[in-house]
């Protein structure tokens, strides 16, 4: 086994979602156990019920941990591994953010659930992992593209900006998301010793 992966999925997403079951078997077929757990009130995401399922799931964290995040999964992702003991081996986080465009929260429902992810401050000298990687969208329509500079910034990332308008969802056509393959790939090749 190459190690463990966790794929955590986005607000309003399942583990059957959008390309998250073609990474599963694409990771597999290489060797690794991944896991795909079902997040707790996925249309109502609060930081606490994500963060204990995600501590559930993985228990220690070590450099055979990897995590791949969608959108609030990878926020959910960076909020564990500020707590968790152990460096991670790597961390991808696809349509990552700290801040939302307008049109990700238009109902008062969506504003009230999204503030705590927005206004909560993350530790980003806690989080350790050897090797952190973002992919976004310059055209993401809720994910403002300046957020891109915090993740290079705070934590280090090599962020890979795509020049397309999406939000990697099946709704935009994304059953398969090869760049989070490649990503990944490459973050095992590039390990640091």
């Amino acid at each position: 086994m190459n190690g463990r992966v966790f794929i955590i999925h986005r607000w309003g997403g399942n583990p059957n979602a959008d390309w998250y079951p073609w990474l599963s078997n694409a990771l597999e077929s290489r060797g690794f156990e991944v896991f795909v757990p079902g997040m707790p009130n996925p249309d109502k995401p609060t930081i606490e019920e994500w963060v204990s399922t995600i501590s559930n799931t993985v228990g220690k964290v070590d450099e055979n941990t990897y995590f791949v995040g969608h959108s609030i999964g990878c926020q959910a992702i960076l909020r564990f591994m500020e707590k968790a003991m152990g460096t991670a081996g790597g961390l991808l986080l696809v349509a990552p953010w700290l801040h939302l465009k307008k049109a990700a929260y238009e109902s008062e429902e969506d504003r009230r659930i999204a503030r705590p992810w927005i206004e909560k401050p993350i530790d980003f000298g806690k989080i350790k992992a050897r090797e952190i990687r973002v992919i976004m969208a310059t055209g993401d329509p809720y994910v403002p593209i300046e957020d891109s500079k915090i993740f290079e910034e705070m934590l280090g990332a090599i962020v890979n900006i795509m020049p397309i308008d999406t939000h990697f969802t099946e709704q935009d056509g994304y059953t398969e998301l090869h760049v989070t393959l490649n990503e990944f790939m490459k973050m095992l090749h590039e390990k640091k010793p």
